[in-house]
């Protein structure tokens, strides 16, 4: 169970970490999703460009209150 201020906290780390990624990675941030829990962020997606994944998770860790991320994205090739 969480608090309300815990999940308002995972809601603001979130949207910081969309906004962040949006700034490192540009549109392409669309094939990712995000999901935070109790400050674990869950990256989720598909690429085929593993340097940008590597900017997307720089960036989302650069967050107050992320404590741990977890890369449940999948790198395809071209």
């Amino acid at each position: 169970r969480t608090s309300l201020k815990e999940y308002a906290n995972d809601v603001w780390i979130n949207t910081q970490a969309k906004g962040l990624a949006a700034k490192a990675v540009g549109l392409r941030v669309v094939g990712y999703n995000f999901e935070t829990i109790q400050g674990k962020v869950y990256i989720m997606g598909i690429t085929s460009k593993p340097e940008q994944l590597e900017d997307l998770i720089d960036a989302v860790k650069t967050v107050k209150g992320v404590k741990e991320i977890v890369n449940y994205v999948i790198i395809v090739e071209k």
